[in-house]
């Protein structure tokens, strides 16, 4: 069944949230839909400046290459985030899944024309890019201030509050959730300007701690948010 922007499960809060009732038929028209395994640029070249998404479900990754030949994870992004450069100069950071990824995506010039003719669109759209110059902000004090430990219960606080707990373990306590982090433990240590073996550490120091538990694959399960959020602020308590 084609999903529609009036059954759209994070429409609540995405930038469409905004456009009136009327209009979503009309929008729906417009929006094109699209599936991205693990691992996939989310555009093609021929997209990637022409193109504005939003995240439907899991993890997108942006990076940066230099030029001799590292990478740099630079962003995540989450169901309901926009991506793209609406009247900007076109850049084009390599998009991809990071987890196997649904975007609902526009035409740049029609998503646009659609900033110009809806001001609530616009008003969203203005708010929205000013909370991700303060994300920003904050990313940049973490990787120049913050120590490792702090690094990683950041990182793992992030993924806790815009991921959709899993319920796929049963014996999960009702006071515990488990997650699945979107990176694997390369991608980690480049998003956080870490060595993997240094990722490897904070990650068994959080759980010898016991504020998470490791569990197969990239599962974590948060046993104790409260000291979990103490640690991504203050290191070792």
């Amino acid at each position: 069944m084609r999903l529609t922007c009036r059954s759209c499960s994070i429409r609540s809060r995405a930038l469409c949230r905004a456009l009136p009732e009327a209009t979503l038929d009309q929008i729906n028209r417009l929006a094109r839909r699209r599936r991205v395994p693990a691992g996939r640029a989310l555009f093609n070249e021929d997209e990637a400046n022409n193109v504005v998404a939003t995240v439907l479900a899991g993890v997108a990754k942006v990076s940066v290459s230099l030029a001799d030949g590292r990478t740099q994870v630079v962003g995540l992004h989450f169901p309901s985030d926009f991506i793209g450069r609406p009247f900007a100069a076109p850049v084009a950071p390599l998009a991809e899944a990071a987890t196997d990824v649904e975007l609902c995506f526009f035409d740049r010039p029609r998503f646009e024309a659609l900033l110009v003719e809806h001001k609530g669109l616009e008003e969203v759209f203005v708010r929205q890019v000013t909370a991700e110059l303060d994300a920003a902000r904050e990313w940049m004090l973490l990787l120049g201030h913050k120590t490792a430990e702090e690094r990683m219960a950041s990182l793992i606080l992030q993924c806790l509050t815009r991921l959709e707990p899993s319920d796929c373990v049963a014996h999960v306590p009702a006071t515990e959730v488990r997650i699945e982090l979107p990176l694997s433990r390369t991608e980690i240590a480049q998003f956080l300007g870490l060595t993997i073996e240094t990722v490897s550490r904070m990650l068994k120091r959080l759980s010898t701690v016991g504020v998470i538990a490791i569990e197969s694959g990239r599962g974590i399960r948060v046993r104790d948010r409260a000291g979990l959020e103490r640690r991504a602020e203050a290191g070792k308590v």
